[in-house]
């Protein structure tokens, strides 16, 4: 017999496991995934840019720094002005608040400024006092510079990690037009304070209730005041209502308004304003919980957005199918130490007469046989689906039949795998299936639709990248008509191909060592070499564009956490959806 080729990499010996704690994103569904579709939706609205204000805060640094420190003998470098600055904000909104952060997100180096006000000193000093290792123009740089307020001729990655300002050329950035007009907004509110003067100069120093008083104007949570100078153009400028380059701008100001639509929705019927509503109204057209049920109307003007935000959705439950497949496997590999086992014989486990009779009990319906040998058709069947192929018909048929909450739906099962109720179950495999391929077949409508195609541009690497239209190609290229293959065969080629396969090829792409790799491959047996059991999918920038519209005073939430439009707020929106209506193309 000869001997086969081995193509994958080989196991020496491992004796350190890697902590679940140094792995994220382990099979790259986050950064090469989700993060580059909100990217898409809320540009410049990152995970690390939540708070409106430091927008005008930022320009408004340059501007004091060119206009009272730049040239004298003490002057710093302009990025450490702003630095400075940000210290002194921090500082101001701390004795502000009683030694309490602003509300709805901390400043950064709030701690730092907690410890340091809790030792009641009388006066503060900057040149001693250490502030925060990355400071916020870390984080809202490259936003900063994307929405315009830097005269620059090119944009930055829109990223949601913290840029690389680079010290050597940042002496030579200056304000737009646009930044400029900002900056004095914001300046007029705080130039004329003791602590804007005492910052400028050689002493760095300043009395506590210079400090408070910098906080009461200045702050975060200060700009929803109606007399926030500086409130009305960062409103022009997130909803695109000011001279922007690129589609990105006109795609994030329809995701906003979607957003304050949603919320208008939901609070007249006294729902909460999260990412779990925000996602059931997108995906199933509704929310629901164990009494209620609230049908959305998507506006017909907002129907685009809210369809694309529909595709971020078939990735995001993809994703957290994937991961729980991951998770199950890392978890089920450390009962075999460093022998490993083998795919087939985890697999194999799909026909334990347990599994028929747990899923029998969490979906709610009578499965006959061995869950392992049986196939998606018959599954869905016992739902009322028909047993034909997956196509259109069949796709809309289970979009209308698998709502909001019911026991195959995708929110339904998501919950199930991040109990971890099953983790250490035959089962704990079988869930994550059934959401992969319900999420897949209700996608499968918008396949080669233009949404579809929006969704596929998403992947740049074929081979790295997993996005719903990649994994929907895959399996028919293996199978054909998988909806008709068996469990079994679904969940071997799934988990070699998406879930073992795509770890490594992240873990090396990520370090040329692979070191933070949790799976190790020696001939046909699997090992673990770690622990990993979270689920990380989720949509951080969401929760930044919903504290931004509360900072821009478009939302307020009450004392039972539902989040109200402000009368600024109904207004804006009623004359933006009218605009939305006349800029349609019939």
């Amino acid at each position: 017999m000869g001997k086969q080729t081995q193509t994958s990499p080989i196991l020496l010996r491992w004796n350190e496991h890697v902590p679940a704690s140094d792995v994220q994103d382990p099979l790259g569904l986050g950064l090469r995934g989700s993060a580059r579709l909100a990217s898409r939706l809320l540009y410049c609205i990152t995970s690390v840019t939540p708070r409106a204000r430091y927008f005008s805060f930022i320009p408004w640094c340059v501007l004091d720094y060119r206009q009272h420190e730049q040239g004298k003998p003490f002057a710093s470098g302009l990025r450490d002005a702003i630095v400075l600055r940000e210290q002194v904000l921090t500082s101001a909104c701390i004795v502000h608040h009683g030694g309490k952060p602003c509300s709805g997100g901390a400043l950064v180096g709030s701690q730092g400024a907690q410890r340091w006000f809790n030792r009641d000193e009388k006066a503060a000093n900057f040149k001693r006092l250490k502030f925060a290792k990355n400071p916020a123009l870390s984080a809202y740089f490259n936003s900063i510079v994307n929405l315009g307020f830097f005269a620059t001729e090119s944009e930055l990655p829109d990223t949601d990690e913290e840029s690389n300002v680079q010290e050597s050329t940042f002496d030579d950035i200056e304000l737009s037009d646009l930044g400029l007009d900002l900056a004095k907004r914001y300046d007029s509110v705080v130039s004329k304070l003791a602590v804007t003067k005492r910052i400028a100069t050689k002493d760095r120093s300043t009395s506590l209730a210079s400090l408070a008083e910098f906080g009461n104007l200045g702050g975060l949570c200060e700009l929803p005041h109606k007399g926030a100078a500086d409130r009305e153009l960062l409103q022009n400028v997130f909803f695109a209502l000011v001279a922007s380059k690129g589609d990105s701008h006109r795609i994030r100001r329809q995701s906003l308004l979607l957003i304050l639509e949603l919320c208008r929705q939901f609070s007249t019927n006294q729902w909460v304003s999260r990412e779990t509503e925000f996602g059931g109204a997108i995906y199933y057209g509704e929310v629901a919980n164990e009494k209620y049920r609230l049908n959305v109307v998507v506006p017909k003007q907002l129907i685009d957005i809210a369809t694309r935000w529909r595709m971020f959705y078939f990735h995001h439950f993809m994703g957290v199918a994937l991961e729980g497949l991951f998770s199950w496997l890392v978890t089920q590999l450390a009962d075999h130490g460093l022998a490993g086992t083998t795919v087939e014989a985890l697999i194999a486990r799909l026909d334990e007469s347990s599994v028929r009779k747990n899923l029998s009990e969490i979906l709610q319906v009578n499965l006959k046989g061995s869950f392992g040998e049986s196939n998606p058709s018959n599954s869905f069947s016992s739902i009322g689906l028909s047993k034909g192929d997956l196509d259109v018909h069949l796709s809309k048929s289970l979009d209308k039949t698998v709502r909001s909450l019911a026991p195959f739906a995708e929110d339904s099962l998501e919950d199930m795998i991040r109990s971890k109720e099953h983790l250490y179950s035959s089962t704990g495999l079988a869930l994550p299936m059934i959401l992969l391929v319900t999420t897949l077949a209700r996608y499968m409508q918008w396949e080669v639709t233009n949404y579809g195609k929006w969704l596929a541009s998403a992947a740049s690497d074929p081979y790295l990248d997993l996005v719903p239209p990649l994994v929907t190609s895959g399996l028919s290229r293996r199978f054909g008509n998988w909806w008709k293959c068996t469990w079994k065969e679904l969940a071997s080629f799934v988990v070699s191909r998406y879930v073992i396969l795509q770890h490594q090829s992240m873990s090396y792409e990520k370090t040329f060592t692979g070191d933070r790799c949790l799976l190790q491959v020696d001939g046909p047996r699997v090992v673990s070499t770690g622990n990993y059991d979270e689920i990380g999918m989720t949509n951080p920038r969401l929760r930044s564009a919903l504290q931004i519209l509360k900072d821009l005073g478009m939302t307020e939430d009450d004392d039972d956490g539902v989040t109200h439009l402000t009368t600024d707020g109904k207004q804006f929106l009623k004359r933006e959806l009218v605009k939305e209506a006349e800029n349609e193309v019939s």
